[in-house]
């Protein structure tokens, strides 16, 4: 999860606003359970913009003293520059159980018997919607691939299954798949024998033509 510095803020009119923004500091408000009160903040803008390219939706706001858990709602842009003007946080307890996007990571693909074999791997999904607690949220989901071979196909439903962790949607949608190169047909060796040499059928009869 990631953490963005935050800083509680006075005043919400434009002259306040335009003075932030000269600043390099972005605005935002905080509301939900929990608060009688909606907070106003402020963020430094190049941070905010880099958990924004992270793809980071479930944050940690550090006030400095005291740390809160939020969702990223929604993010105000200009009408004309599409520069970024505001950012709106629910804020979220612990048991709250809330849906979050992660991201997919492969591990283990030059291992792959399939690979090994002159194959190739293919990411289908790269990303996957999910529910979980803000404590049990990972990083990312990683998906070896160690052990796929030609013509393998790992689906939503084959993902690792985390405590805590509900993946949401089809659990029909492929994730990563093991084919031959398009327009190539590969002769697939026989237990016991060394997939090191892949060969491309027709390959032989054209080099005895030569």
């Amino acid at each position: 999860m990631a953490t963005l510095k935050v800083e509680a803020r006075e005043g919400t009119g434009k002259y306040k606003v335009f003075e932030l923004r000269k600043a390099g500091r972005l605005p935002g408000v905080i509301y939900g359970k929990g608060l009688k009160e909606n907070v106003n903040v402020s963020m430094d803008l190049k941070e905010f913009l880099a958990v924004l390219r992270g793809g980071e939706r479930l944050l940690d706001l550090d006030f400095g003293d005291k740390k809160m858990h939020v969702l990223l709602k929604a993010v105000q842009h200009g009408t004309y520059d599409h520069e970024i003007l505001h950012a709106d946080f629910r804020a979220v307890s612990d048991d709250e159980v809330v849906e979050v996007v992660l991201e997919i990571e492969l591990k283990g693909e030059e291992d792959a018997p399939g690979v090994k074999v002159g194959g190739m791997l293919e990411q289908n999904l790269h990303q996957v919607s999910a529910r979980c607690k803000p404590k049990d949220l990972p990083e990312r989901v990683v998906v070896d691939v160690s052990g796929m071979k030609l013509g393998d196909i790992l689906y939503v439903a084959d993902l690792p299954k985390l405590s805590g962790l509900e993946y949401v949607g089809h659990g029909n949608l492929a994730v990563v798949s093991c084919h031959a190169p398009k327009g190539e047909d590969i002769e697939v060796p026989q237990d016991g024998d060394a997939p090191t040499a892949p060969e491309v059928i027709g390959e032989k009869e054209r080099e005895e033509k030569a």
